[in-house]
């Protein structure tokens, strides 16, 4: 009987013993790995920014804002912290209904503290109305359709970065993965991640010291060297050339942001990979450091994340309970300027940006403001871009100019020439 009291006993102590070990796993940082207390902490930064950007307070107001009138009203402003290039203002200022699908936007344009331009745009049944004071009392109309052939008829010779059409983006469908397309891709490419990064590429570091933070700050580290990220990434894309169901995941999120990218169709992407296997598997690469990842914890608490990019930058992001998501560059080694290709154009500019801020927040049930910083070095100069903008949703709004409305020049059959004329008109008032 005693041997039986006892064997219960121990049965009990043991069973307590493993529900407080798996608390405090669960609950706590005790007994994780370094690499299980990276991916913890990486992942918490992640759901923040994401948070930012989409939340439920946001779904809600986008659903009730889609069947609604609304107006919206906002700012572009640029100007030089030194003074050496003139300020710039753009006013904007738009209403519409979202489920009539109509609205009027205007901008109007302000060149150090003068007024030089105002544009119109009135959008209805899939067709913009534009009018300038270079087209005085006429509109011109456009189809929102093979917008990259009308760029190209005004002097843009490439148009990969320009959509063919126009179209509201659902920001919180395009964030959206079930937890079942989660499980199954995690289940798809996590063993090809641990083939060449486990525990003993992560490091762990107490007491570390950081500007603008006091308290106890632990970073979590993990780095992999050129030759590891290229021989991941060959594996990683052979998986991904013939995986069905992630490649459609990818191509309807690409559906989302314009449904007619060449991306939208499986074939496409397909092909796109094979194409850059073959570069890679040409590309020679150094057995050194190529991408450094650090999270920096204070509590439990995320403060920030740094990448270091083959030690040549470095980008930190910090986000904090206030929907701020802050994103800095710096310790850039390479800052040639190219102005000869378009991709040359487009790193250039990158290497300027210094500083990112965004925040996006949802006052009540019918307003809703945002706001972007842009902070780029010039050199000599430093240029700070602002982009704000308060939108309310309403029963009805004033003053909408319909398209029966308007006198209109059809656009379909202009030429090269016409767009070229046009233009030079615009560019006129302007100067």
């Amino acid at each position: 009987m005693n041997k039986k009291k006892t064997f219960f006993t121990y049965g009990i102590v043991f069973f307590i013993i493993i529900v407080l070990l798996l608390t405090l796993y669960l609950t706590t940082d005790l007994f994780k790995t370094k690499e299980q207390l990276f991916w913890k902490y990486l992942l918490k930064e992640k759901n923040e920014i994401i948070n930012v950007l989409s939340n439920e307070k946001t779904r809600l107001y986008n659903e009730r804002i889609k069947k609604s009138s609304y107006i919206k009203e906002g700012n572009i402003t640029i100007a030089g912290e030194n003074k050496l290039i003139k300020p710039m203002n753009i006013e904007i200022a738009e209403k519409g209904n979202k489920l009539e699908d109509y609205k009027n936007i205007t901008f109007n344009v302000k060149y150090d503290n003068k007024s030089v331009n105002q544009t119109i745009i009135v959008e209805e049944d899939n067709y913009f109305y534009i009018n300038n004071e270079a087209l005085g009392n006429d509109y011109i109309r456009i189809e929102n359709d093979n917008l990259k052939e009308l760029a190209k008829k005004i002097g843009i010779t490439n148009t990969d970065f320009i959509p063919n059409k126009i179209k509201d983006v659902d920001y919180n469908e395009l964030f959206k993965i079930s937890d079942e397309e989660t499980r199954y891709i995690l289940k798809k490419y996590i063993p090809i991640y641990r083939k060449y990064v486990n525990n003993k590429h992560y490091t762990k570091e107490e007491n570390v010291e950081l500007e603008n933070e006091n308290g106890k700050i632990v970073s979590f580290k993990v780095q992999v060297t050129e030759k590891q990220f290229k021989e991941m990434l060959i594996d990683v894309l052979n998986e991904l050339a013939n995986d069905e169901k992630t490649l459609n995941i990818i191509s309807n999120k690409i559906k989302i942001l314009d449904e007619t990218n060449k991306y939208c169709k499986v074939n496409n992407i397909k092909n796109e990979i094979e194409k850059y296997l073959d570069l890679l598997e040409e590309k020679n690469v150094e057995d050194e450091i190529f991408l450094s990842i650090i999270v920096y914890r204070k509590e439990n608490d995320v403060i920030k994340t740094e990448f270091v990019f083959n030690n040549e930058r470095t980008i930190s992001i910090q986000t904090d309970k206030k929907n701020i998501i802050n994103i800095r560059q710096y310790d850039i080694m390479n800052n040639e300027i190219n102005l000869k290709t378009f991709d040359g154009i487009i790193k250039t500019a990158l290497n300027t940006i210094s500083e990112v801020t965004y925040t996006k927040e949802i006052i009540n049930d019918n307003t809703n403001k945002a706001e972007l910083n842009i902070k780029c070095n010039l050199g000599i100069e430093t240029v700070n871009i602002n982009y704000n903008y308060v939108e309310q949703i309403k029963n009805n709004v004033d003053s909408i100019i319909r398209k029966d409305e308007i006198k209109y020049i059809n656009a379909d059959n202009f030429t090269n020439e016409i767009y070229e004329t046009l233009l030079k008109k615009v560019l006129k008032i302007n100067n």
